[in-house]
């Protein structure tokens, strides 16, 4: 698939429009899917993937024949998002607010409802639990989390996307799952 995705770079920078519109045509879903995860918001993600792809667009130059598309892709969306996310919602303290929920809450476990395997159904509302949770992290801690996790990408390729240093993923990371642990249990009653 790199080999057509080059293809249609090459026909894109020689302004044939049908390359234009293979290219993204392949690519809206993902572009769509990424900028949803990173902002848990329907609206947002359309304009987002509109702007994404417009950058696509006009960003073609800066693309590098020889190497992968999709990270190239992935890597224009995440800034253009993580513009967004800064913008939309400032970043706060973290460790303020980390530290607060750990002296109101405590050290949380969630408790096991039974052995039996989730529903489709029961899958889907937990879906769309953690994705709402998500949303409330602090901008940075969600990202990373939605990179890792959601993206599958390694600690040194967010560290690279982020401009962070590995520690500081790392870092991010486990708070962000920590805070995420918590806000679900809250949410859901779980047991502290």
């Amino acid at each position: 698939m790199e080999t057509e995705d080059s293809q249609l770079v090459l026909g894109c920078r020689q302004g044939q429009e049908e390359a234009y519109r293979l290219l993204l045509s392949r690519y809206e879903g993902y572009i769509y899917s990424l900028c949803y995860r990173l902002t848990g918001h329907r609206e947002d993600a359309l304009d987002l993937a509109q702007e994404s792809m417009m950058r696509v667009v006009t960003g073609l130059s800066g693309y590098q024949i020889n190497r992968p598309f999709k990270p190239w892709l992935r890597r224009l969306v995440i800034n253009v998002c993580l513009k967004f996310i800064k913008k939309r919602r400032p970043e706060l303290p973290l460790l303020d607010q980390i530290d607060a929920l750990d002296r109101n809450m405590g050290r949380v476990s969630p408790s096991r409802g039974g052995d039996d395997p989730p529903t489709a159904v029961e899958w889907l509302e937990t879906k769309q639990a953690l994705q709402q949770a998500l949303v409330r992290l602090p901008p940075l801690l969600g990202l990373v989390i939605a990179l890792r996790h959601q993206e599958g990408m390694t600690y040194q390729e967010i560290a690279t996307v982020l401009e962070l240093p590995e520690g500081t993923v790392k870092t991010y990371l486990f708070r962000g799952r920590r805070l995420l642990r918590q806000i679900l249990c809250q949410d859901y009653g779980w047991e502290a």
